[in-house]
């Protein structure tokens, strides 16, 4: 009997940022209430077992907010830090400050601000963000770059020592059939734009082993890599000094 190898399929890359209105409407209005949950109660797990303490002091910072719905949760989480929501999107950063002014009257959203920013500008040292993160986050934003050491030299610039690391991403399925099961099994119903988006991430994603040796390139590797159910990877752990 033959074996069958599993292969992983190629990635293929997809556009850095989302500024079509159609696809901000799109994730505006999905609903996304599991994942993250899922998303925060694993960074609450992370500052606890680094022994953090989250005050007035605390700069938390979200690196490719988007519309800022997870944003804002951190925030509501962490009331008491300094959140700052950072997006290249002009139509993303729009829609996530006008998601603050609507929800602020609900919420006291106060130590909320959206920085629009280029990553490739922070990168290389063009643009300046002062005061750096005490806590560093991102959720699905990796596999967006075509360089993705843009995306860790962004990460070592607005770090502090010993910062918090918490990136989320999706994970690179082994075989178109795996995607397209994954997008019916999390997206049955929602807008073609949405699914048609969420596939093209799938195959846009890294797999563990290639995001272990982007970290050995840029001098992270400190950070650990993990899998988590069965479409996402995580990068966490603390920033070395020598950052």
């Amino acid at each position: 009997m033959k074996l069958m190898i599993p292969v992983t399929v190629k990635r293929v890359e997809e556009p850095e940022l989302m500024n079509k209105a159609s696809q901000v409407e799109a994730y505006t209005n999905a609903n996304f209430s599991a994942s993250d949950g899922s998303y925060l109660e694993s960074l609450a797990e992370s500052i606890e077992l680094a022994k953090k303490t989250i005050d007035s002091d605390t700069l938390i910072m979200d690196i490719g907010c988007g519309p800022g719905k997870l944003t804002e949760l951190i925030a509501k989480t962490w009331p008491q830090a300094k959140t700052i929501g950072i997006e290249g999107s002009a139509e993303m950063i729009r829609m996530a400050r006008l998601r603050k002014k609507q929800n602020n009257s609900n919420s006291d959203l106060s130590g909320l601000s959206y920085l629009f920013q280029n990553m490739h500008s922070i990168s290389n040292g063009k643009s300046k963000i002062d005061p750096l993160a005490d806590v560093l986050v991102s959720n699905s934003v990796l596999h967006h770059l075509h360089d993705v050491q843009v995306f860790w030299r962004t990460v070592k610039k607005l770090s502090r020592e010993d910062s918090i690391q918490f990136h989320r991403d999706l994970r690179r399925p082994s075989s178109i059939e795996e995607a397209t099961a994954l997008q019916r099994k999390y997206l049955p119903s929602a807008p073609e734009v949405l699914r048609k988006d969420y596939l093209a991430s799938l195959l846009a994603a890294f797999n563990v082993d290639e995001v272990k040796s982007q970290l050995s390139e840029a001098g992270l590797e400190s950070l650990e890599v993990r899998e988590v159910d069965d479409r996402y990877l995580e990068i966490v752990g603390t920033s070395s000094k020598s950052l």
